[in-house]
């Protein structure tokens, strides 16, 4: 996960354009990706997208507090983005993070992440097909998934993006791993 100085973030909320463009040539990639992998969404709509996303937040990073992950503002912006884009344009609900069955134990939650993506693989599904099931899952699973197996970002990395505990971390893969393994089996 690529960490950005307190100094470019300075420069940053005192609005230096040489920051600036170092932050886009070091983010781009990242969010082009990200709509890619997660989003049925022409190009051109897409490119508008993250041009949206920077002229928003050279506003909004004047309000970063340096308290907050920097990683997770961003990313928190970004998504704030798509989803006032997919409300306002597509009618596509945003779901909320699924609440667990209550009589569960945390360990009868999780499932072996390398086990469950080893089968998944096996069964040669369609890259059309995982991108449906994926944009069928909530915002939260999603995202997992993403920064997981797309971006390959290990435990500790999610943990700091969301703020949460490791334990919480692996219980959300699990639970996304369930989830998008549901919606492909559902999709034969």
């Amino acid at each position: 996960m690529r960490h950005f100085d307190q100094e470019l973030i300075k420069k940053l909320k005192q609005q230096d354009h040489s920051a600036f463009n170092t932050f886009y040539l070091e983010t781009v990639d990242m969010f082009s990706r990200y709509i890619e992998a997660n989003y049925f969404i022409n190009t051109q709509d897409a490119q508008d997208l993250i041009a949206d996303f920077y002229v928003k937040f050279r506003e909004w990073v004047k309000k970063y507090d340096e308290n907050q992950s920097f990683s997770w503002y961003f990313r928190t912006v970004f998504k704030n983005l798509l989803k006032d884009h997919f409300k306002k344009n597509h009618d596509i609900p945003f779901t909320d993070l699924v609440v667990e069955d209550q009589d569960m134990t945390f360990e009868e939650t999780l499932v072996d992440e390398e086990e469950v993506i080893g089968d998944l693989l096996q069964k040669d599904f369609e890259l059309t097909k995982i991108q449906q099931a994926m944009k069928d899952l909530d915002d939260w699973s999603r995202d997992i998934i993403y920064w997981k197996f797309i971006e390959e970002k290990s435990n500790e990395e999610i943990e700091i993006l969301l703020w949460i505990s490791n334990d919480n971390v692996r219980q959300r893969i699990s639970r996304a791993i369930k989830q998008l393994k549901a919606r492909l089996e559902n999709l034969l």
